[in-house]
């Protein structure tokens, strides 16, 4: 049995990935072979934060070519439930509607408990840092980021990039960005690009599992941030298909 220091995907020495949640690890691939991981997290918390079925049915084509369209757009691809491939820290300005946007996004993950919080209801620096080693297949994001905030961020992004989960701030636009995060901006809160109740129904629990399992599979062909710069700004639109 080999110790992991958190839940989501691990690989094989075989190149077998497996999820590690709740009780049990699980591969993707139908092998009939146990786990050889066990998780052990740092702060001895025995429970995880989320619960793919990787056997939820496939989703319809309409609903998956709609969330490849969407990847297009930095958030999305920020919110996915896959390990981070850069230090996985980003930084967007407060906007309207950005808190629903998150929330919608962060289904993806499967959350048992709540992914996004606003600055003013977290808890001290060592307890945030504490729920970055949790995963590596679910973001934290941290929302109504003001100036007073600037050197809890600026600690917490440091750690971030070394950690295995993904960290996403958001705040006013005076607020002092920790170097390490990736500016970002995005078109999901932009009512000319997306239609709010189209997106705000998508099965995204679903989806999420279904990123997951392509991704174990290494079967997850995302298309390329044509629209993006080397920093990680979405530039392009993301817009529903006709029905």
């Amino acid at each position: 049995m080999k110790i992991v220091s958190h839940f989501g995907i691990h690989w094989t020495d075989e190149g077998v990935a497996f999820l590690e949640q709740g009780r049990a690890g699980t591969n993707a691939v139908g092998l009939r072979m146990k786990s050889p991981f066990q998780v052990q997290l740092p702060n001895k918390k025995r429970h995880c934060n989320h619960q793919f079925a990787l056997n939820s049915p496939v989703p319809s084509d309409l609903h998956w070519d709609y969330l490849i369209q969407l990847t297009d757009d930095a958030l999305v691809r920020a919110m996915l439930p896959i390990p981070k491939l850069d230090a996985g820290v980003y930084w967007l300005e407060e906007s309207d509607g950005i808190e629903v946007a998150v929330t919608t996004l962060a289904r993806m993950s499967s959350p048992i408990h709540p992914v996004v919080f606003p600055m003013w209801m977290t808890q001290a620096a060592d307890n945030l840092i504490s729920e970055l080693h949790s995963t590596n297949v679910q973001p934290l994001v941290l929302t109504g980021i003001e100036p007073k905030h600037s050197s809890l961020i600026a600690d917490l992004a440091k750690a971030a990039t070394i950690l295995p989960r993904r960290l996403i701030l958001i705040g006013k636009p005076d607020v002092i960005v920790p170097q390490e995060a990736a500016r970002i901006r995005t078109d999901v809160t932009d009512p000319d690009r997306i239609n709010a109740q189209d997106f705000g129904t998508l099965p995204w629990e679903q989806l999420g599992a279904t990123v997951v399992r392509k991704f174990m599979r290494r079967e997850l062909n995302l298309q390329n941030n044509r629209n993006s710069n080397s920093n990680g700004t979405s530039k392009g639109s993301a817009r529903v298909p006709t029905r």
